[in-house]
C-alpha cells in the first residue's frame, strides 16, 4: 500500500470510529437490518467448519513456497512467498466468518467471489450449504492451484475457479441462478471496484446481498463506494470500515448506516 493510503486509509478510521454510533442496530428501522446489526455482526457462535478452515490458514502462513503472482490490478507481478501472500492478502477470521454468517442467514445458493488468493474465504463462503455453489474468480493461476488444494484438503466440492484477468473473464460469464451473494475483493481500484458492481448487481436478485472489501483503502475506493451507497438499485449499506454491505430490496429505507466491527 502506497504512503498516501495509508495515511488516507488510518484517517478513514478515527472519522468511522468517531461516527459509527449504532453498533447494537439502535436507530434500523428495518428488522432484517437490525437482526444483522444485532445478532449476525457481534456474533462469535463457531461452526463446526471453522477449525479446519482455520487450521489450513495456519498452514499457509508457515508455508515458504515461492509463487509467481500475476497481479492484474496494480501490474506488481512476480515471486513470492505464499505465508507472505497469507500474511497479507487473506481475510481476517473474523472477517471471514461473517461472510460465511450472513450467507446461511440469507439462505445463499449461488455465490460469487471476485478474487480468490490462497482459497481462504472462498472456503468459508461455500461452506454456507453443501448444496450451494461458489463461483471465484482468481488472475494468479499459481493461486488458484493452492487454492484448489486447499479444498481438497477441506472436502469442499461446491466450488467452481476461473482463472485469468477478471477484466475479461468476468463479462463473459453467466450463472446458473440470480447471485443470492458476492463478495468484491480484487483489483482494488475505483473503476475496477464500480465495474465488477455494475457487471455483477445485474446479474443478482433483489435481495442478494454484496460485500465489498477495503472500501476506506484509498481516496479512489472511497469515492467508489459512495458512488454505490447512491447507485439508483442500491437501498441501504452498512458501513463497517474495513468491508461494505450492499442491499437492493426496495423496501429498505436509503441510508448507510457505520457500525463499528
Amino acid at each position: 500500500m502506497r504512503l498516501r493510503d495509508k495515511i488516507f486509509s488510518s484517517w478513514a478510521y478515527v472519522r468511522h470510529q468517531s461516527c459509527a454510533n449504532n453498533t447494537l442496530g439502535y436507530g434500523i428501522h428495518s428488522p432484517y437490518l437490525f437482526n444483522i446489526a444485532r445478532t449476525i455482526l457481534p456474533s462469535s457462535e463457531p461452526y463446526y467448519v471453522f477449525e479446519p478452515i482455520e487450521a489450513l490458514r495456519r498452514q499457509l502462513l508457515m508455508d515458504t513456497r515461492m509463487v509467481y503472482v500475476e497481479d492484474y490490478g496494480t501490474g506488481r507481478s512476480g515471486s513470492r512467498k505464499v505465508r507472505e501472500i497469507a500474511r497479507t492478502s487473506l481475510k481476517p477470521r473474523r472477517e471471514a466468518q461473517l461472510l460465511m454468517r450472513l450467507g446461511v442467514m440469507q439462505g445463499a445458493r449461488e455465490l460469487l467471489e471476485l478474487g480468490t488468493s490462497l482459497g481462504i474465504t472462498s472456503a468459508y463462503m461455500a461452506s454456507v450449504d453443501s448444496r450451494a455453489h461458489l463461483t471465484t474468480f482468481e488472475g494468479a493461476p499459481e493461486l488458484a492451484k493452492i487454492a484448489r488444494a486447499g479444498w481438497r484438503q477441506l472436502g469442499i466440492q461446491n466450488i467452481t475457479c476461473i482463472e485469468g484477468d477478471i477484466n475479461r473473464t468476468l463479462p463473459k460469464w453467466t450463472p446458473d441462478r440470480p447471485l443470492d451473494f458476492v463478495f468484491i475483493d480484487a483489483n482494488h481500484t475505483g473503476d475496477c471496484l464500480m465495474r465488477y458492481f455494475e457487471t455483477t448487481q445485474a446479474l443478482s436478485s433483489k435481495h442478494a446481498i454484496f460485500a465489498i472489501d477495503d472500501i476506506h483503502a484509498s481516496r479512489d475506493m472511497e469515492q467508489a463506494w459512495l458512488r454505490i451507497c447512491k447507485h439508483k438499485n442500491v437501498s441501504s449499506t452498512i458501513d463497517l470500515y474495513t468491508m461494505g454491505l450492499v442491499f437492493f430490496d426496495p423496501n429498505f429505507e436509503k441510508r448507510t448506516y457505520r457500525i463499528r466491527f
